[in-house]
Formats: structure tokens, sequence, C-alpha cells
């Protein structure tokens, strides 16, 4: 999933209305998966390497591939999650679930380029037959589910978060998340 949809979704998931201690925290845990992503890109474009060598070369090797699966980790964030839990640290604990409730979301939505989600204790790499993005890979369906997800988790943050600054923010979101899947329906069309 796009780091919007995860966004959205863990945001309908866990946060609370006059919480932002709590909210803030859903936010970095929902994001800190997909951190590795935007760093790696950053260093492509810093690199000079075109969106082939990013994607189809440079993506598939070292240290990238480590950083994705640290990231990705059912195993780091369950331990996270269960040390937080034992110590009652509760915002930690809100960072952790956030996270897994992002890579729980990919598990099903990746296929060729899945990620090792039992790091460090398995290489092994579910291959979805569906895919958030990919054309080949069912991509649509995956999208559209997305899509359908994250408007959804959306209405949800409208419903409990009534004031006008963050109903906007919800509605730019909602818009990035349709642009999003229009490009992707176009790009395949």
């Amino acid at each position: 999933m796009n780091t919007i949809a995860h966004m959205v979704i863990a945001c309908a998931a866990l946060a609370r209305k006059d919480a932002p201690k709590r909210n803030w925290m859903v936010i970095g845990g929902t994001f800190i998966p997909d951190a590795s992503m935007f760093v790696f890109f950053a260093w492509s474009r810093l690199q000079g390497w075109s969106g082939d060598e990013t994607w189809n070369v440079q993506y598939w090797t070292e240290p990238w591939q480590t950083f994705g699966a640290a990231s990705n980790s059912f195993v780091l964030f369950g331990a996270l999650l269960a040390i937080a839990a034992w110590q009652r640290w509760n915002l930690w604990a809100v960072f952790a679930g956030a996270a897994l409730l992002h890579i729980a979301l990919d598990f099903p939505l990746h296929a060729d380029d899945a990620h090792r989600h039992f790091w460090p204790l398995s290489d092994w790499r579910f291959a979805s037959p569906v895919s958030y993005w990919d054309p080949a890979q069912n991509g649509l369906i995956g999208g559209a589910i997305e899509t359908v997800s994250a408007l959804i988790a959306t209405g949800i943050l409208w419903w409990r978060f009534t004031r006008l600054r963050w109903r906007l923010v919800f509605a730019a979101l909602a818009a990035l998340q349709l642009l999003a899947f229009g490009a992707q329906v176009a790009w395949t069309l």
C-alpha cells in the first residue's frame, strides 16, 4: 500500500480525539516501515540513477534490502510491542501497533517486491498474487482495495475529528489517494 493509505487507515484504527501525543505516535509508527524507501529514493536521486536503475537494480542490493527488512519486520515490531506492553509504555505500544498494522496491510499486497517480514528469523518473502501497484500482478484490484479502504478510513476520521482544519487535511489525503489511483489506472491503460 502507499504511505498515504497506511496513515489514514492506521489513524482510523488507532488515533483518538484530543490525544495528540498518541496520534503522533500512530503517524510515526505507520510511517517507519516506509521510511527506508524514502531515504533510498532520495539517495537514488542524489546518485543520478535512472528509474530503471533505482527500482530494478539498486533496490535489490545491500544495505537497502536489510533496511527494508528491518523496517518491515513483524518480529522486530512485535518485540517492541511486547516490551512496551510489559513496561506499560503506552505510547510506544501504539507506535509498534501502528507499524504492525502497516506491515500486516502490506503483507497481502506485495508481489515481486515483497518484504522479508519475518527478518531476522527468516529471509522468506510472501509473493502475493495481488500487488497494490503492479498491473502484471492484479495491481488494479490491489489499488482499488487500497483506495476503497483509505476512503472508508477517511470517512471514519471525518466523523471522529470535527474541527475544520482536520477535515481539510482528511479531504486532501482522500484527494491524493484518488489521484494516485487515477494515475495508476491511467498508467495501466
